[in-house]
């Protein structure tokens, strides 16, 4: 049986270094460094950040001026600014993409209540939301009276009537529906 060979590291072998690395392997890299920025390319190049790039430097001897070095540091500054700005509006974002998925809809469903085990939604259909909508309709889903009840309103007088059963019909509140699971899903 052959010996496991070691994974080789993705990283490049520049950005994995310590410090003693860096001030060693920089001596030939500014040999090399064609670029007047000194402090950006350092920086890329090493995988630092632009205070340690320009501690380094300094170390190294390359003359830098306080005009270089503000700059760079402004720079720096911005770009963490930036990269805040960003994650904000990412989480901003995000927050009203959970907003939108409480109202959650598709050709199929006008509200999706939740999904089943294997990932099938379920919820109201659009006829069924159609169907609530319209205000006829509603009226019929409303149990006929049976002969022992008693008319209580003008509206109670078109009901028909039905003979007796063991279950009465119950008609559906749309609105006690999506409560009920809003409170499921939260």
């Amino acid at each position: 049986m052959g010996r496991k060979k070691k994974k080789k590291p993705n990283t490049p072998r520049a950005k994995r270094m310590n410090r003693q690395g860096r001030l060693q392997s920089a001596v030939s890299w500014l040999k090399k460094y064609n670029g007047k920025q000194y402090i950006r390319g350092y920086r890329k190049h090493y995988g630092v950040d632009t205070g340690t790039a320009i501690a380094e430097l300094r170390m190294l001897g390359v003359p830098l001026s306080d005009e270089v070095v503000q700059t760079a540091r402004a720079s720096a500054e911005a770009l963490v600014k930036d990269k805040q700005a960003r994650k904000e509006k990412r989480l901003l974002r995000l927050q009203n993409e959970e907003r939108m998925v409480d109202t959650e809809s598709d050709e199929t469903y006008a509200y999706i209540a939740g999904y089943t085990g294997w990932g099938f939604p379920f919820g109201i259909t659009w006829e069924e939301m159609e169907r609530f909508a319209n205000q006829e309709s509603l009226d019929l889903t409303v149990p006929p009276r049976t002969k022992k009840q008693h008319i209580n309103s003008a509206d109670d007088r078109g009901r028909p009537y039905i003979e007796e059963r063991d279950e009465e019909e119950v008609p559906f509140d749309l609105e006690a529906f999506m409560r009920y699971y809003a409170d499921c899903i939260d």
